[in-house]
C-alpha cells in the first residue's frame, strides 16, 4: 500500500494503472468513463488519494498501488500491429511481450509494414515528452526506395518545402547509404511524428518505399535485437530519456 497522504492527478494515476496511453486516459476521463468513489468526474487534473479513494474505469476498480515504472525496447517485425488490441485479430506488439505482466503502451506507432525500434512503457509523463513536437526527438530510418536517387532531390526535404496534410514538414536529414542497380537505400532522420511521414514524403518525390526500418529513436537503438526480440532499458538509457526535457530543442543526439 502507498502512504495515505500521497497524492496524484487523476490523469497521471490512470496512465500508470492501465494499458491506456496519456491521450487515451485523457479521453476516458473527459468522456465520463471514470468515477471517483462512485461519482463521475471529467476533470483530468483533479487530485486523488489512491490509498483512500476508489477509482473505477468502466466499472473496473483500479489497484491501490501503481506498478513500478517499466521501459521495454522492442525490435518490431513486419506484420505486427502497433496497438494494444486489434479488432481484426492480428498480432500486436503487446502479444510479443506477454511475459511482461505490467500494463504498458507503445510510445507512438510504426505502421504494420515498418519494422524496427519501438519503446513501450507505463510512464505517461515520459511518453508525452518523447512525442511532443516541442522536443523534436529524432527518429532515424533506413529506407529502401525504388529507383536511383539524385542528390538535388534531397534539397526539398532538407529545406522543408514538402507539405503533408497542408503543412510543411520540418527540415530533415537525409543521405544515400547504398545505390543498387534498381533501388537505393537512404538514411532519413525526422524530428516530428506525423502519420506514415517517411513513406508519404518520399512518395511525393516519386520514391516509393519498398522497405522501412526505424533504427533510432532519441538516444536509443535496437542493436543486438533481432526482429521480434525485446529487452528492458538499462538505468543509463532511462536517465538519458528523462534528460530530454531538460535540454533545449535539438540539443541531444539521435543515438
Amino acid at each position: 500500500m502507498i502512504p495515505s497522504d500521497k497524492r496524484f492527478t487523476l490523469l497521471k494515476w490512470l496512465t500508470r494503472n492501465t494499458h491506456f496511453s496519456r491521450r487515451k486516459s485523457f479521453d476516458a476521463i473527459v468522456s465520463g468513463q471514470v468515477k471517483i468513489n462512485g461519482v463521475v468526474t471529467r476533470d483530468t487534473g483533479v487530485t486523488i488519494h489512491p490509498a483512500n479513494d476508489n477509482i473505477t474505469i468502466n466499472g473496473k476498480l483500479l489497484r491501490k498501488s501503481p506498478p513500478a515504472l517499466i521501459y521495454i525496447l522492442l525490435n518490431k517485425p513486419k506484420g505486427v500491429v502497433t496497438s494494444i488490441h486489434d479488432p481484426e485479430g492480428r498480432t500486436t506488439v503487446i502479444d510479443l511481450i506477454k511475459k511482461i505482466k505490467t500494463p504498458v503502451f507503445p510510445v507512438g506507432r510504426l505502421d504494420i509494414m515498418t519494422e524496427g525500434i519501438l519503446l513501450l512503457t507505463n510512464d505517461g509523463t515520459l511518453a508525452n515528452t518523447l512525442l511532443h513536437p516541442r522536443f523534436s526527438v529524432p527518429r532515424t530510418y533506413h529506407a529502401k526506395v525504388k529507383g536511383k536517387v539524385f542528390p538535388e532531390v534531397f534539397e526539398h526535404l532538407r529545406r522543408g518545402t514538402i507539405k503533408l496534410d497542408g503543412r510543411p514538414i520540418r527540415p530533415i536529414e537525409i543521405e544515400t547509404l547504398k545505390s543498387l542497380k534498381k533501388n537505393s537505400w537512404l538514411k532519413v532522420t525526422i524530428r516530428e511524428g506525423r502519420n506514415r511521414e517517411v513513406r508519404r514524403m518520399l512518395g511525393k518525390l516519386n520514391l516509393p518505399v519498398l522497405n522501412l526500418i526505424r533504427v533510432g529513436f532519441g538516444p536509443l537503438n535496437c542493436n543486438g535485437l533481432k526482429p521480434g526480440q525485446w529487452r528492458q532499458l538499462t538505468e543509463t538509457e532511462v536517465r538519458r530519456l528523462q534528460e530530454i526535457n531538460r535540454f533545449k530543442k535539438g540539443k541531444f543526439g539521435n543515438g
